[in-house]
Parts: structure tokens; sequence; C-alpha cells
């Protein structure tokens, strides 16, 4: 899979909630995926206690990917989101 494949990819936690999308990804210094940096909706950015911004941002480490397809899915639900997905600098 190429980084254009991820890059603006839905992202959903396991109980459909709609996250937001794949803005960027972070690179390791041994050239792995290690975390993706997300564009938020509105209600994740409230789910996780970041304030509302224009365009509030968020990541999450790949070991929370449980699959890719046409959307890319988080291993958690809706009311666990803030273990999964930080605010991003």
């Amino acid at each position: 899979m190429l980084t254009r494949d991820l890059v603006g990819k839905v992202v959903v936690t396991l109980d459909g909630f709609h996250v937001g999308k794949v803005e960027e990804l972070e690179i390791s210094e041994d050239w792995k995926v290690q975390n993706l940096v997300l564009r938020l909706t509105s209600d994740a950015a409230r789910e996780i206690g970041i304030r509302l911004s224009f365009k509030p941002r968020g990541i999450v480490n790949t070991a929370h990917v449980k699959g890719v397809a046409d959307y890319i899915t988080i291993d958690v639900e809706k009311a666990q989101l803030k273990e999964a997905v930080k605010p991003h600098k």
C-alpha cells in the first residue's frame, strides 16, 4: 500500500463513530509508519477534550489500527476514544 492510499481515508471506531480523516503520516527513524495524524471531526475533538479550533488535529499510533479497507478502523469504541487519539501539537 502506498502512502497516498492512506492520506484522506476516513478513520472510524469499532462502533462506527467517525473520528476524522488521515492528513499526514509520521515515519519513525527505521522507516515505519508510526502514527497517523488526523483532521478530527468536531464531535471527535470534543470527545477527547481538544479545544475546538479551525482545524482540530489528533494523532493515533498505528498499534491501534485494526484494519484498512475503504476506511481505517481503530481498536476502540467511542467511549474509549481518548485512550487511542491524543492531541497533535
